[in-house]
């Protein structure tokens, strides 16, 4: 079940590339294309984040890694426990990843899919949600299996793997610089 999330969640982020290239590349002149009676296929430059809020790509950069280190950390401790929220977070990890790497290259991120000719995303935002709502609806039912995104002061063992390697970078700088 796990692989074919993944799979799914692969598919989706690729063709989420293709379609930002093809927006990017043929709808440069402001046309659009209808796909359906609500759904048009056009190009949207978003220089900044959600609802074009308007903050700098220096910011917002270093904010997405960093919010992307924690996310692989809490992936790798909840992998073999709990998989379903490893799926929900592996899901918002890809879809964010795949909006870095837009903002990256393009310096803004490409959205192309508008619905009522007023809010436009793209396939990226879309696997965030469906993640986010993935973690949300199987902890609410799941109460046993509650995802603290946050655990408070966590044994060693419960510690991710970047949790793992700061400790290590910071032991180590500690150590060179009392010497």
């Amino acid at each position: 079940m796990l692989t074919v999330g993944t799979i799914g969640i692969s598919a989706l982020t690729v063709a989420d590339a293709i379609f930002k290239y093809f927006a990017i590349t043929h709808l440069t002149d402001g046309r659009s294309e209808r796909l359906l009676p609500f759904i048009d296929f056009t190009v949207h430059r978003n220089p900044g984040i959600t609802g074009d809020i308007a903050i700098p790509l220096w910011i917002v950069i270093p904010l997405t890694i960093g919010i992307l280190l924690f996310l692989v950390d809490r992936a790798s401790t909840t992998y073999r426990k709990k998989p379903i929220t490893f799926f929900g977070i592996l899901a918002v990890i890809a879809g964010a990843t795949n909006n870095l790497i837009d903002r990256i290259i393009n310096g803004f991120t490409t959205d192309y899919l508008m619905f009522f000719s007023t809010s436009i995303i793209n396939l990226s935002d879309v696997v965030i949600i469906g993640g986010a709502l993935i973690i949300m609806v199987y902890n609410a039912n799941n109460p046993q299996a509650q995802c603290t995104l946050i655990p408070s002061s966590p044994p060693i063992h419960q510690y991710g793997v970047v949790s793992r390697m700061f400790r290590s970078i910071v032991r180590t700088f500690r150590n060179t610089s009392h010497r």
